[in-house]
């Protein structure tokens, strides 16, 4: 029996067919809320061409994905939102990996220099040859490596995401919570806002000529990050990394001209031309919101932030092996998250350490803060990086492992 030829016609309409499924266009998989100190930052959603409850699976598909970011705090500084990222990929990422992406890291975290403000729409698009860069729309930026995304990804749903719940939100395959989901589609930003960042954009795009002026005296510090250990039939999950939200850029201070006066025969006032304000709302959210001043916020090289990645890198396992699961804790069955905002000087030593999330149970949060005592000193700071101190994050989430 003769078998029919099929048609050149059909097998290239069923190539497209199959083109288009695996070019599908991203659908919602999950949202989640990012808090810090207890206060809420944003939502974050994550969209996938194959929706999924597996993280590993979403993060090795070849396929188009987007990152949403809606901020919903008053106000978030660049510094502090980089910083987030550059935390995640060094706690998620090989040593080998982060040298190959350095540039790209390098790039995207330099693009990172306007103020995110309520409302305000951040998009990490990942297309077929490139990852795009928005912030409400206006292009920020590409970088020509698709692979990047997912170190980016990692982040948020990697080993190590902003919380196990944080990832949780994020991997329930469009099963989305109604409120949330309206919440989310309710968190956009004015028109106003618009006109602010593509002014600004188009500012980033053309310098303005250099001007002489002193050494800037503010430095930037990175925020490292470290996970927890695990004891014997427990499992102490990977970490929260969390950005240092408090930290804002000084003033600028104006010179003000001395007043010339002139002798007047009138008690009269000799009348000064009115200086018309800039308009508003626009010009205030450009002005006050807009960019990151140059002392604030440096530029990173591809070397220079290799090499903060790989000290967050080297400060997360020098304190693997400090923290420990309470015994305590470990009888009575008892879970749960712990931060600590912790100061090191140039030598290690530790300065201070703040408790930003409690846990339920004191003895996890006594534990936590032992563990840091413990583990002073710390690696000591890198000749090339600078300022006297240095403050970093540690999360820990207490878990035990079920057998």
């Amino acid at each position: 029996m003769r078998i029919p030829t099929i048609p050149k016609s059909l097998i290239l309409l069923a190539m497209l067919l199959l083109a288009g499924k695996t070019l599908a266009a991203p659908a919602l998989n999950g949202l989640s809320i990012h808090t810090e100190l207890g206060k809420e930052q944003f939502i974050a959603a994550l969209l996938v061409a194959s929706p999924s409850t597996n993280g590993r699976d979403i993060l090795i598909n070849n396929e188009p994905k987007q990152i949403q970011v809606r901020i919903v705090a008053p106000r978030v500084s660049s510094r502090s939102f980089k910083r987030m990222w550059i935390e995640g990929m060094a706690i998620n990422s090989s040593s080998s990996e982060l040298s190959e992406n350095a540039e790209a890291m390098a790039r995207f975290s330099n693009l990172l220099k306007i103020k995110l403000m309520e409302g305000d729409i951040f998009t990490i698009d990942r297309g077929t040859d490139a990852v795009t860069i928005y912030l409400n729309s206006v292009k920020l930026g590409e970088i020509n490596s698709v692979a990047f995304f997912d170190l980016l990804l990692r982040t948020l749903i990697g080993p190590v995401p902003l919380s196990s719940q944080f990832r949780d939100g994020l991997l329930v395959a469009g099963d989305i919570d109604a409120g949330l989901l309206a919440r989310f589609d309710a968190t956009v930003p004015t028109e106003d806002r618009i006109a602010a960042v593509k002014t600004a954009v188009s500012n980033q795009e053309q310098p303005a000529p250099k001007v002489a002026t002193e050494e800037p005296q503010v430095t930037l510090a990175p925020v490292a990050v470290a996970p927890a250990v695990t004891s014997p039939g427990v499992v102490a999950t990977k970490p929260v990394v969390t950005p240092d939200l408090a930290s804002a850029a000084p003033a600028e201070s104006t010179p003000t001209p001395a007043p010339v006066t002139k002798p007047s025969p009138s008690p009269k006032p000799t009348p000064k031309p009115t200086v018309k304000p800039t308009p508003a709302p626009q010009q205030a959210l450009l002005d006050a919101d807009a960019v990151e001043e140059e002392e604030d916020d440096l530029d990173f090289t591809a070397e220079s932030l290799l090499q903060q990645q790989l000290y967050i890198a080297q400060l997360k396992r020098h304190t693997y092996k400090y923290l420990n699961y309470p015994k305590r804790a470990l009888d009575r069955g008892w879970e749960g998250n712990v931060r600590l905002n912790i100061t090191i000087n140039r030598f290690g030593k530790v300065q201070d350490i703040i408790v930003v999330e409690e846990s339920e149970y004191k003895t996890l949060t006594k534990e936590a803060e032992k563990a840091a005592e413990r583990a002073s000193p710390f690696p000591a700071m890198p000749e090339d990086l600078r300022g006297e101190t240095f403050a970093f994050t540690l999360p820990v989430v207490f878990k035990i492992r079920s057998e």
